[in-house]
Formats: structure tokens, sequence, C-alpha cells
């Protein structure tokens, strides 16, 4: 029966259809309590009068209903009209996926967001104990702002929530389906429900592996000339590779996370959704995209390059020369690369790396090569007061071919429409689509004082140059910026930054960072998701002044990234952050993240040597961190260096570095202790102490100190002193370094390893860091979803 608009159903009124399935009809319904439009089901009268349809309609309900979840479809009510029995959902606008994939393969960018989004919701209901049992593309929905929702949970099963925890039998709750009974869809059914065996959330795992494939290769996994035969399909054969699809193939990283889903035993599956979305999501930076079938249109760029299209923005040439206006060059480059490195699928090369060619002329196809990029933005201004005329065209590198070119007449006051629309433009000559989330961030609304705005630029272009007058020019520019428009909250994210500078670089013990901090406090009561003012507040606590609060660091600069990807000193704050909580693989991922999008970045190579440092890879924690200390030489990096160098029995080596750089650093704090290792090893006990006191007595609030202490933990523990060794590792460990990874491996610490105080300091440590793991791995997943609503 086919209800008329019109027709109530309790306080929902009829509006029209809106399709049927197997289970039910599906009509679009005001409804009248609440004034809102909403999706009613109905289960038609013959299915009403059928027990086991009842039954299966009510599960329906009582399982989603025990959901609240972004990526699973809200119901709302369930009730009974003139013996219709009905349930009401919310209202979705768009397309399921099988529309979708009516044109052929998504493409892998697609292909993850929509597969971390159900595996974000398929978490949630195995977490609750309910396995879906009927995924595929029907099922999923697409709405027009790129939301996914899961559909049907006609067929889903209760299970035990042991189950949920790796057990492979999963008893049905009463009201279950019986053992022999196949249930599904041909063609997404798992090899236990073919069999008519017992199934669990394993189960869903497979017969969503099935529809990402089908995404991915633009074809079914399993398909033949009949249903008896597509059963057979599934139970013995594997899915053609991804090679001889007609679509852009997938990298191999993400083939083999989607061979792993269609294993016939479930056992060789993964075994949670969870699981199966952190392995996603590891693929989703830098090999988030396949690389292009060639030949490529010529429009295309990148295509032999691979993973995402890459770019870099030369600073914009003024073509009369004005000295007035060279901040322009630089701060219309920088805002543009800010605005660019919003799209998650671009890799756009960040300012730093584009500062060699401020003092000289350069050809883009040449800097594409040395930037090693597919694409080159090559612009130039004139001004003529607050009026500018920008011309800007796209090169590719491979054969200097201009792809998009314009002239744009605009002023400092529409300055950011001239850049939404250059970013925009620049997407579209690179086929790079645009999620909703991306186009929201360039349809910004705010639009600061022309006056403010131009102050603002100055004030970046003097950051880059980081001298102590350069730091004191762009304080008085971004103050100037502020005071004109106080609302402009990016002259506040600069002015936090500035005042870091300087308690970082120049003077740790004065009231800089309480500036910065109040300065950032303001940046995000004007925008709290604006990713400069995320990416400095967690700077800010993780600092000896903010406690080193790691858990709070890794919240903000997740956040940050999640708001603008391209954002690489986030990356290289996350690396040193996890390293520092004995995460040590996450730690050299975010690392090569940071180096990806800046592969000139001395901080990548120098964090890359902390972490394999850490794990005990002393040779190659070497090799990386002399690698950073050519381009970024520091006290930090040559420390770092000189115990990989102890650690590798290379003591004079080590010496000679330390004695030859430590002229370079005057009385830094770091370069005592690791002199007080090495008299340690000479079995040097006064000299050892010395340097202990030396390190007490230099000691200031700089980041590193709590390796200090590590250092003197060390110097006891060579000395035979366990008690002082103990409680120098404990005062360390408190102060921001937990890496009981680390402590527990380091060859220095032997003689203290079997104390019993040890043994107890370790196990609080290694639950002190699986908590920031967790919460780590939780934020990661669902970093999309969080985006979204950022945005």
């Amino acid at each position: 029966m086919t209800l008329a608009p019109g027709t109530r159903l309790g306080p929902y009124e009829i509006v029209a259809p809106l399709g049927a399935g197997g289970m039910g009809e599906v009509y679009r319904a005001r409804d009248s309590r609440l004034d809102r439009e909403v999706a009613v089901k109905v289960l038609p009268e013959p299915l009403a009068a059928d027990a086991e349809a009842l039954a299966r309609f009510e599960r329906e309900a009582k399982a989603v209903a025990a959901l609240s979840h972004p990526n699973i479809l809200a119901i709302h009510d369930v009730g009974t009209h003139e013996g219709l029995r009905y349930a009401v959902t919310e209202l979705l606008e768009g397309r399921t996926l099988r529309e979708h994939l009516e044109g052929g393969a998504v493409g892998p960018r697609k292909a993850i967001d929509y597969a971390l989004q159900v595996v974000s919701g398929l978490a949630a209901a195995h977490e609750r104990g309910i396995v879906h049992r009927d995924l595929k593309p029907e099922n999923v929905f697409v709405t027009r702002d790129g939301r996914v929702k899961i559909l049907d949970f006609g067929l889903a099963r209760v299970v035990e929530p042991r189950a949920l925890d790796g057990a492979t039998k999963a008893p049905t709750v009463a009201g279950g389906t019986q053992p022999g009974t196949v249930l599904g869809t041909v063609g997404y059914m798992s090899p236990e429900q073919v069999r008519g065996q017992s199934t669990d959330y394993r189960s869903d795992i497979f017969s969503f592996g099935a529809v990402f494939y089908e995404m991915l290769a633009g074809r079914r996994a399993f398909r033949a000339d009949s249903a008896v035969e597509t059963m057979n399909a599934i139970l013995t054969d594997e899915p053609p590779d991804f090679a001889a699809a007609e679509s852009r193939p997938a990298p191999p990283g993400l083939e083999r996370i989607v061979r792993r889903r269609l294993e016939k035993d479930p056992a060789h599956r993964f075994q949670s959704a969870r699981d199966l979305g952190f392995a996603i999501e590891a693929l989703s930076g830098a090999a988030a995209e396949a690389p292009a079938r060639p030949p490529a249109p010529v429009e295309r760029v990148g295509d032999a390059a691979g993973a995402r299209r890459s770019i870099a923005v030369l600073l914009f040439k003024d073509l009369a020369r004005d000295p007035a206006n060279a901040h322009l060059g630089l701060g219309l480059a920088d805002a543009t690369i800010t605005e660019l490195a919003t799209v998650k699928s671009l890799l756009v090369r960040p300012t730093a790396a584009i500062l060699r060619y401020q003092d000289r002329a350069v050809d883009p196809q040449e800097a594409g090569r040395e930037l090693n990029v597919d694409a080159v933005v090559d612009a130039s201004f004139q001004r003529a007061g607050s009026r500018l005329r920008v011309t800007v065209q796209l090169v590719r590198t491979s054969d200097g071919r201009s792809l998009w070119g314009s002239k744009i007449d605009t002023s400092l006051d529409d300055i950011f429409e001239m850049q939404d629309h250059v970013s925009r433009k620049i997407a579209e000559a690179l086929e790079v689509e645009l999620t909703p989330s991306e186009q929201r961030r360039l349809a910004r609304s705010d639009r600061p004082v022309s006056e403010a705005y131009e102050l603002y630029l100055k004030g970046r272009a003097h950051l880059f140059r980081a001298t102590l007058a350069d730091v004191n020019s762009a304080i008085e520019a971004f103050e100037q910026a502020r005071d004109l428009d106080p609302r402009f909250a990016l002259a506040w994210a600069g002015l936090s930054g500035a005042y870091l500078q300087m308690s970082l670089m120049f003077e740790p013990e004065g009231d800089w960072q309480a500036r910065a901090e109040e300065a950032c406090a303001k940046v995000l009561s004007i925008d709290p998701q604006l990713p400069e003012g995320r990416y400095l507040r967690g700077g800010l606590l993780w600092s000896p002044r903010g406690g080193f609060d790691h858990a709070g660091a890794i919240r903000e600069l997740l956040a940050a990234l999640a708001g603008r990807p391209g954002l690489s000193e986030a990356h290289d704050r996350l690396a040193v952050v996890l390293d520092h909580v004995s995460n040590f693989e996450e730690s050299l991922r975010a690392s090569e993240q940071a180096l990806a999008i800046n592969p000139q970045d001395g901080f990548g190579p120098v964090h890359l040597g902390l972490a394999n440092y850490h794990l005990g890879h002393y040779e190659k924690a070497l090799a990386y961190s002399e690698a950073g200390a050519r381009v970024s030489p520091s006290a930090w990096v040559y420390h770092q260096s000189a115990h990989c160098l102890l650690r590798l029995g290379r003591r004079d080596e080590a010496t000679a570095l330390v004695d030859r750089t430590s002229r370079q650093f005057p009385n830094d704090v770091l370069f005592f202790p690791v002199r007080g290792v090495i008299a340690a090893l000479v079995h040097d006990e006064t000299r050892a102490r010395q340097q202990i006191q030396l390190t007490i007595q230099n000691k200031k609030s700089f980041v590193h100190y709590h390796h200090a202490q590590y250092d003197i933990a060390c110097i006891h523990a060579l000395l035979g002193e366990k008690d002082e060794a103990l409680r120098w590792l404990a005062d360390a460990a408190h102060n921001g370094f937990p890496c009981y990874g680390f402590f527990e491996t380091d060859p220095l610490l032997e003689s203290i390893r079997g104390e019993e105080r040890f043994r107890g300091l370790m196990s609080e440590l290694r639950e002190e860091c699986a908590g920031y793991r967790r919460l780590y791995e939780e934020l990661r997943r669902s970093s999309s979803g969080s985006a979204e609503s950022a945005a």
C-alpha cells in the first residue's frame, strides 16, 4: 500500500514517497510537533503480519536507537497507526553510494574519505555489540555536504559484548537468526554468511571490504552470472588485481588493506573496525592518492610523481621594484600558501622553502625542479595606493607550460577574495576536487581592515628572518595591526608566535611566554578553530610553563592539522611530543609528513634522529642527526649526536664533537651533562660531579632541560649511586619526559634496572603513556569528522 501525500501517521504528515526496499517503504514527512521534515519508514502490511519480518523491523529500530553517531542514520521515533508499523529517522539529502558508483570508481581520495566515515560508524556499532550484516553501496548514503551515513540495520544482529574483544564465536542474543540461515546481499556477503554460519563484527569488515574494492576499482569484487556462482566466488576466488582496473589504480598500501579485509578466514582479517580505520588513516596523507595512469590529459600535473599534487608558490614580484612594497611580495605568497595548505590532496611547499628565491630572479620551471614539485605559481603585482593589479600563472614543471593564468584587479580590502579565487582556480587546473569542508574554509567571511592586513603581512615577512631585530620588528607590526583591527585573529596569532620566539630563542626567563599565552587566548576567543591558534596553544601547553601537557598538546596539534593539513611545523611539533611519550612509530610518521611537505625542513631529520635514538637504532639516528645539523645547527642536535656516538662506543668522537660545538653555543645547559656522562664512562668521578653542578647552576627554563636531568640520572647510574639516579630519572620523567620505552633499554641505566623503584616507575610511566597513545589514536580516527564540524 502506497501512502498518499497528506496521510497522517500519528503526528507525522506524509509529503512524498522517497523509495522502497525489502524491509519497507520510505516517505518524506513533516513532524507537526517540532515543525521539521523527517523520513518515515513504513513496514508493509504483509510483512507486518510476518513475525520474523516484524522482529527484524523492531530490531533495526532498537539497534539504531542504541547508537548516537554522526555516521549512522539517526532514528527519532517508532510507532503504530491503524495497524501500520513505522520508524521515523532524520531526513537525508544526497545520493546513495550505489548512485555514486554508477559512473565508475570514485577515486582513492574520496574512497578513503568515505571509508573512514563508514568505519567510524561501524566501530561505534560494534562497540555496542551490533553487527550490521548487510553492508552494500545501497546502504551507504552520501549527503550533499560529503557526510556519510550507514543505513538499514534491518538484518542487524546483537552479539555479546565480549565477542568484540577478539573472540571468534559470538553467541546470538534471543531473537537472532538460527545457524544455517543465509542472510545478506549476494556479492557483499562474507564467506561465513554464505555458509549460514554464525557471524560477528568481522563479517561487516569483509562486506565493507567488498564495497571499498568497488569504490576503488569501479567494479564489484565478486560477480558472476548467477547468485550461486557469485556465492561460490566469495568462498573460493580472489577479486581481480587493481592493476587491471580501468580507473586510477590504488596505491599498494591501500590495496593491501582491501585484500586483508577480504580474507576468507575471519581470523586473518582486521580484528576490529578501529584497527581498520587506523590502517586507512595512516595512508590518508602522502600516500592517499594513487599514481595516475598515463597517458594523462595535458592539463593534469604530477602524474608520474605519485601521491598528491605538489605545488610551490613563488614570492610575488613587484614590477615597480619599490622597496616600500618588499613585504607584499613575501606576504602575498605566504598568504596564498596558507590558503592552499587547507587542501589535503595538495602538497604545498611552505613559505620557508621558497625564501631562497627572495633575493634572486628564478625561472618558475627551474624553481619547480629545485623544489621537486609538479607545478609552480608565478605571480607579480603592481600597486597604486591601496589598489593592486595581480598577474598569476600556474606553470607545469615538466615542460614549462602555463596551465592557467589571469590578471586580477583588486585592493587590499578585497585581497582575501583574490586569494580565494586564485586557490580555487589552481585546484581546478590541477584537477584537485575540494571537499565540502575545504570549500567552506576557502569561503571565509572574516575580512580585516586593509591597513591591518598589510601590517600583518609585514610582520610575517620579518618573522621568517628570525633575528632578534626582525622578531622585534615583527612584534611592532603585529601590535599595530592588532590596534587597527582588534578582531583580526591572524594579527593576534602573529603576535603570539613572535612573543613565543622571544621566549624560546632570546629571553627564556622573561615574561614573553605569558604574553604569548594571553595573545593566543585572544586568537581563540575570536576564532576558536583557527589552525594557527590551535597550533600555538599546542606549543604553549607543551612547555615548562605549560607543565608539559602532553594530552592537551596532542589534542591541539591534531586540531590544527585537521584544519590545515599542510602545516608542517605542526607535524614537527607533534613528532616531538609523541616521541617523548614513547609513541615512537607515530613520531617517525609525523616527521616524515613534515619532510614530505618541506624536504628542506631542518627539524624533520633531527626529530627522525631522536625517535631512532630512543628506539636504539643508533647508526640511523646518528645519520639523521648529522643531516639535521647541516641544515639547522643547534646545541640540541649536537647533544643528540654526541649521545648516539657514546652508545655506539665512539667516545673519543663524542668528546671531540662536544668540545668543538660547545664553542658555538657557550654556556648552553645541554653540554655540561653530556660532558658529565663522558667523564662517568671513564670513571672520572670528580669531573662528572663538576658537570652536574654546572648543569644545575646554568639551568634555564628551556624546553630541553628534562634531557639534562636524564643525563644526570645516567651519570649517577654509571657511578653506582642508585638512589640519586632514580631520583633524577623520576624528575626528568615528571618534567615532560616520561619516555619509559627508552629508559627500559638504554645501556647507561643498566645498574638500576633491577631496582624495585625502577620497576615501579616504569609501570607508572607505561600506564601514563598508554593513555596518551589511546587519546592520539582516538583523535586521529575522529579528525575527519572534527574537521567537518569545525568548518
